[in-house]
């Protein structure tokens, strides 16, 4: 799933359910999986598609895009795309009204929810957040019978999504009310209930459509829903009652460790640091701290400093800030931030966290650094993001000149996680370029002449590349999860040994084929710091899965009775 949008829906008429999922060979397209039927068939391309929505008779769904942001939709049945308008930033929340009006919310703080046709043209606002009594933005619209109305959570400048507040919008009168605290993300179902989602749970209360007012206490109702940072909960309710849902897997904002493992598999707890999400650890160039992407409440970079045993925050922005590297004096980070509304474009800030962050990158589809390098005259970073063929390649950006963006793997395929060998002779880096039905892979090319020559390294797949620093190993995970080594033999020509296992795989590496680092190597190469689940190390989180509930309606009014 999606760090940040809504990616499972279910038609209204809850026969079909509509998903995203990647695979090695096409990667990242929407699926619809008819619930009589065994197997899903692909309703998009290969893509970047994130948060499908059903058209209310259940014909059409629409999904959001970047490279630039846009809203777009296709017939359930497939068949061509058609583009519906320009998004203002990254997808909060969608809906679609028997008016034949869509009705959305995005990432950008200075708008709330905006309206266009479902046939396509320029949205028009409908809100906006009032930032001067505490509000940070609108997000997850819902349109209510008969499409006079809309629910929406407005979320707060402080506090986390958990004090995010469940309002009403009256389309006629224009105005808005309050009507739940402490949740978000909520849907009215046809049983006459409001549900919605907090801490990873859903509640659901009796509802009077009329007076627009909740009617008792709410009550929790399914447990264990994947909840992402930005307040996402992965469910859906079709109109007969079927509920559908994603199980499990932890979550990115699950509660992780940091530990360092030698080569033996010997594990060292990071005692003193405390249990949050942590995603990307990169140790600093002087080994002292470490930058991490901590994906609960703000969803920010933080870094831990060893000797001090204390997390500073470096960011402080409302949008998603992640995958941090450090610049090679160790006094500046490198990250993709939504920073005013863009999917994920690069900033730097100073790593204590003092000032403000910079732009380095317009980014107009999600960009992530892998590396940051310094010649004597330029800083260089290497970054991955959306090319002209509209899959993840390889560019790399000189601050000094401009901010000038060069393209180093521009292909159909797709290519991610750079990096440089501290010789500066090669690049490895990920792709899927072998062809259907295998593994993403790592390999290397010659640097800077990246398209003289390439070389397989992972024989059976692997992702997450990263050299030693003496430049002699190269390090990748396989698809079990395993920390794998290749001997590399000093050169102008490629020559290497056969990849030999380190660590079975059993610390975190992110979700999906699409992160940055999940671990990183210590400056003498006898240690990795890892990221693991916490909890009982015997009883991992269940992986995630996608759950479907016929007739929901009759357990909802068992659990919550309507009093009047």
């Amino acid at each position: 799933m999606d760090p940040q949008s809504i990616d499972l829906t279910i038609t209204p008429d809850g026969k079909e359910i509509v998903y995203k999922a990647m695979t090695a060979s096409t990667g990242t397209q929407l699926f619809v999986r008819a619930l009589d039927q065994l197997e899903p068939t692909p309703l998009t391309g290969p893509g970047i598609p994130r948060g499908p929505f059903s058209s209310p008779d259940g014909q059409w769904i629409a999904f959001v895009e970047p490279g630039p942001v846009t809203l777009k939709k296709v017939a359930i049945t497939g068949g061509p795309v058609q583009v519906l308008c320009r998004l203002d930033g990254p997808s909060r929340g969608a809906t679609w009204g028997d008016d034949d009006t869509i009705i959305f919310a995005t990432a950008l703080p200075s708008t709330g929810l905006q309206r266009v046709s479902a046939a396509g043209g320029e949205p028009t606002a409908l809100t906006a957040p009032n930032h001067e009594h505490g509000e940070a933005d609108h997000l997850f619209p819902q349109f209510l019978p008969g499409s006079q109305a809309v629910l929406y959570t407005i979320t707060p400048i402080t506090g986390g999504i958990d004090a995010s507040q469940v309002a009403v919008y009256d389309l006629r009168t224009k105005a808005s009310k309050i009507l739940l605290r402490g949740g978000s993300q909520a849907k009215y179902l046809r049983s006459g209930h409001l549900v919605y989602a907090a801490a990873g749970t859903l509640r659901a209360v009796a509802f009077d459509l009329e007076r627009l007012e909740p009617i008792g206490s709410s009550v929790p109702v399914v447990s264990q829903v994947v909840t992402l940072p930005t307040g996402v909960a992965e469910f859906d309710v079709a109109r007969d009652g079927t509920l559908v849902y994603v199980s499990g897997g932890g979550g990115l904002s699950a509660p992780r460790t940091l530990v360092w493992v030698d080569r033996q598999g010997h594990e060292e707890a990071i005692k003193s640091a405390p249990a949050r999400a942590y995603v990307s650890p990169r140790l600093s160039p002087d080994g002292t701290r470490v930058a991490v992407d901590i994906r609960d409440q703000g969803s920010d970079i933080w870094v831990w400093d060893f000797a001090r045993e204390n997390l500073t925050r470096v960011t402080l922005d409302p949008g998603i800030d992640q995958a941090p590297v450090w610049t090679p004096n160790g006094r500046r980070l490198v990250f993709s931030s939504q920073i005013g509304g863009s999917p994920g474009a690069l900033f730097w800030q100073a790593a204590d966290g003092s000032g403000t962050a910079e732009p380095l990158t317009q980014g107009s589809s999600v960009e992530r650094p892998s590396q940051v390098s310094f010649d004597g005259t330029a800083t260089r970073v290497l970054f991955s993001g959306a090319g002209a063929s509209n899959t993840g390649d390889i560019r790399m950006l000189t601050v000094e000149k401009g901010h000038s963006v060069q393209s180093l793997l521009d292909t159909p395929s797709m290519e991610q996680n750079g990096a440089i060998s501290p010789d500066g002779q090669w690049l490895a880096y990920e792709s899927n370029d072998l062809g259907p039905q295998t593994h993403i892979a790592v390999f290397v090319r010659p640097f800077p002449e990246v398209t003289k020559e390439k070389y397989l390294v992972s024989t059976d797949g692997g992702t997450q590349p990263l050299w030693a620093r003496n430049g002699r190993e190269l390090f990748y995970l396989a698809p079990n999860g395993a920390l794998m080594s290749v001997r590399v033999e000093p050169g102008a020509r490629w020559t290497t040994g056969t990849p030999a296992r380190l660590i079975d795989g059993r610390y975190y590496r992110g979700a999906g084929n699409s992160y940055p680092q999940t671990y990183d190597v210590s400056l003498d190469g006898k240690r990795f710091l890892m990221v693991k689940e916490a909890g009982d190390p015997n009883q991992p989180p269940p992986p995630a899965r996608i759950v479907v509930v016929q007739n929901w309606f009759e357990d909802l009014k068992r659990l919550v009775p309507r009093t009047r």
